[in-house]
């Protein structure tokens, strides 16, 4: 798929993107059942205004959007890039935030149902069972799951849509990544595609074996709080002062045009 290009992955991802949305409904109806998880999802829905007060909240909240919409990765202007030149960008603009807050939104329905439970089941306060990155998908919600009566049918739903959202992110990612480079370099590379594919994979293969050993979570949390946060906002920041102001804002809004 990476190989051919954004044809044939454009095919794969109908399964890949389709796939977690069937997972998360099944999850959701499941965890609706369970004994706790309205107050879970109580916790979820009913806002705690004192929190507007902390700057660290809309500091996550900017990281989350920035992070989940993929502003400033690349990926959105190289997927772009593939569109018919009449294509309704307007239109886009809208649909792809929308769809995304939605999604993020019916996702913390999944996951707060199931915490409601795990709260329930172990007599603490959900703002105890409650936590954030990589411990919430990989230590909380498990254990959660583990509770549940047949839990290997749920845990082996959840993981595999994990997968293919990883799948989609990757394909997304590499995609942006290669293309920069093949477009720099069209005469060396347009014609060896497959090998630069092929020598990609392998790099990002050897940089991601860190990732499984015993410090590997240390490598995770600072590759997810120092390259993939604030740098993002940053990075955003540049791209608007470069369009406005050195490419000149009029002459983008002619190219939209």
């Amino acid at each position: 798929c990476l190989c051919k290009g954004v044809k044939s992955s454009g095919r794969v991802v109908y399964v890949t993107a389709t796939f977690p949305y069937a997972v998360l409904v099944i999850l959701l109806v499941r965890g609706l059942t369970l004994p706790g998880a309205m107050e879970g999802i109580k916790f979820y829905l009913i806002p705690d205004w004192q929190k507007l007060l902390e700057f660290k909240v809309w500091g996550d909240a900017a990281i989350q959007i920035f992070y989940s919409v993929g502003m400033a990765w690349g990926g959105l202007i190289t997927m772009a890039s593939y569109n018919k030149f009449q294509n309704n960008v307007y239109r886009d603009a809208i649909i792809v935030p929308l769809m995304n807050c939605g999604t993020s939104v019916f996702a913390g329905l999944v996951i707060f149902s199931v915490l409601g439970f795990m709260a329930h089941e172990t007599g603490a306060e959900i703002k105890d069972v409650v936590t954030q990155g990589p411990g919430l998908t990989f230590v909380v919600y498990p254990a959660a799951v583990a509770r549940l009566p047949i839990s290997p049918l749920w845990a082996i739903l959840f993981f595999l849509m994990l997968f293919t959202i990883g799948l989609d992110s990757q394909f997304g990612m590499f995609e942006t990544m290669t293309s920069a480079f093949i477009d720099e370099f069209p005469h060396f590379l347009r014609h060896r595609k497959v090998l630069f594919t092929l020598v990609m994979c392998l790099i990002e293969f050897t940089l991601g074996v860190p990732m499984i050993f015993q410090g590997g979570i240390y490598l995770l949390t600072l590759m997810d709080w120092y390259a993939s946060c604030f740098s993002l906002m940053l990075l955003s920041f540049l791209e608007c002062v470069l369009i406005s102001w050195v490419y000149g804002v009029d002459r983008f809004l002619l190219d939209i045009e």
